[in-house]
């Protein structure tokens, strides 16, 4: 059966939404607002209908031709045949719109971060090893493997890591022995462009041994020599074939110090969360201290710190900073990141819930909170932030629908969102970054 809609908007999916003429919801990807479609109805559910382009009968101005081959194959990326001027217009669109769902009060949205970078930016890709040892991606909505030889996204120093372990086919004794779905991921340090693989895959654990080997080997005679260390996952933590290689690292300019250019370094391994886009990473830094304002003798509660992305440079500018996280390895990061910058900060690995319990219960108060959670949000945990009576709580998600599943209870209990910032982590994909400030 075949549609012929108008596209109203693009959803958080990246999917454009339009109504069939008996009024029926059709979603279909790859298209833009304002477009006139000819749609072919590949499933109908009680809901809505899921559909694919038959033709374009009227293309946006914002249309273009996406550069990458595999587009529409691949999965990854699903904004690609919109300008990136359009992509910044849909995720703000994105945002507010989530935020006036919810009944978030709150004034505007300023205008996304545009990333600076829109190719070329990602320093961390997970990869699937098939049969023959060669990495790719899945196909989109299958388990068929798609060969990589270039990603356009990824930097080119992953690219090019891609390349020559597919070249090696080092991994094949290993993909060889297990039928079970192994990934390896492959991390760029922004510093100095060295690179750590991670395996990932529970079998692949047991199995490592007889690989490290050959690994061992390959590195000798220099076959692959952006790569500098391997690591894996065990019971114990993250381990690394090569303990003294130096771990990933950024510099990082504060913005508040630009004048005199003052930095702070920030390093953490494979075992721990970063940022895919280290130049966007920098500037939402900055954001968020500005957000913060002056610091001098406040005190900074930072939950999920990870590996002291955020506490770190917040401590550089003058705050005393506590960090909870669940990670030990990002722990023992952001501990190491706070005593190279010589702030005052102390780290704990803790179950967020549990943390906030224990300082609501002992009577805590901070003046600001700063929140950076995983995809799923705070959810029924957010209700401890009030009663630790923080001024200012800044919030930064990569889901608006959580986040604003978070903000309409702190806007209940007292708080107002005074600012809301898009910030494009994630250029030619439909993920979206924000930042927001809310005041007591």
């Amino acid at each position: 059966m075949k549609h012929t809609v108008t596209v109203e908007k693009i959803i958080a999916s990246g999917k454009g939404l339009a109504r069939t003429a008996e009024g029926q919801v059709v979603m279909t990807p790859f298209t833009l607002s304002g477009e006139k479609l000819l749609l072919n109805q590949e499933k109908k559910t009680s809901g809505y209908i899921e559909g694919s382009i038959d033709r374009i009968l009227s293309p946006s101005p914002a249309r273009i031709t996406a550069p990458c081959p595999l587009y529409e194959e691949c999965g990854g990326c699903d904004l690609q045949h919109g300008s990136y001027p359009e992509q910044l217009r849909i995720k703000k669109e994105i945002v507010e719109e989530s935020l006036r769902r919810a009944k978030i009060p709150f004034e505007y949205i300023s205008e996304p971060f545009a990333s600076p970078m829109q190719w070329g930016y990602r320093n961390r890709l997970r990869l699937k090893i098939n049969a023959s040892g060669q990495l790719g991606f899945f196909k989109k909505k299958s388990n068929t493997f798609l060969l990589i030889t270039e990603c356009l996204v990824a930097s080119q120093g992953l690219c090019s890591a891609v390349t020559a372990l597919n070249k090696t086919r080092m991994l094949q004794p290993l993909a060889q022995t297990t039928t079970t779905s192994l990934e390896i991921e492959l991390l760029e340090s922004p510093a100095d462009g060295k690179i750590t693989l991670v395996f990932r895959g529970n079998k692949g654990k047991a199995l490592l041994p007889a690989l490290l080997q050959k690994l061992t080997t390959l590195f000798i005679m220099q076959e692959i020599p952006q790569v500098q260390q391997i690591g894996w996952f065990t019971r114990k933590g993250f381990q690394t074939l090569s303990p003294s290689a130096k771990p990933l690292t950024q510099q990082i300019l504060l913005r508040k110090n630009r004048q005199t250019g003052q930095t702070c370094s920030l390093s953490w391994s494979g075992g721990c969360f970063s940022q895919v886009n280290p130049a966007q990473n920098e500037q939402l830094i900055g954001l968020v201290c500005d957000f913060a304002g002056d610091l001098s003798g406040k005190t900074v509660l930072d939950l999920y710190c990870g590996m002291g992305n955020f506490s770190v440079p917040l401590g550089c500018c003058g705050g005393t900073l506590t960090g909870i996280e669940g990670n030990q390895e990002s722990i023992v990061w952001a501990e190491k990141n706070a005593r190279k910058a010589g702030i005052s900060a102390r780290f704990f690995v803790a179950d967020v819930r549990t943390a906030l319990q224990q300082l609501v219960d002992q009577g805590e108060t901070t003046d600001i909170i700063l929140l950076d959670p995983p995809r799923s949000g705070v959810g029924k945990n957010i209700a401890f932030l009030p009663r630790l009576k923080p001024k200012k709580i800044i919030y930064v998600s990569c889901d608006p629908a959580t986040l604003a599943r978070d903000l309409r209870l702190l806007c209940s209990q007292g708080y107002r969102v005074t600012r809301v910032v898009p910030v494009d982590m994630f250029p030619q994909t439909s993920h979206i970054e924000s930042a927001v400030l809310l005041e007591r």
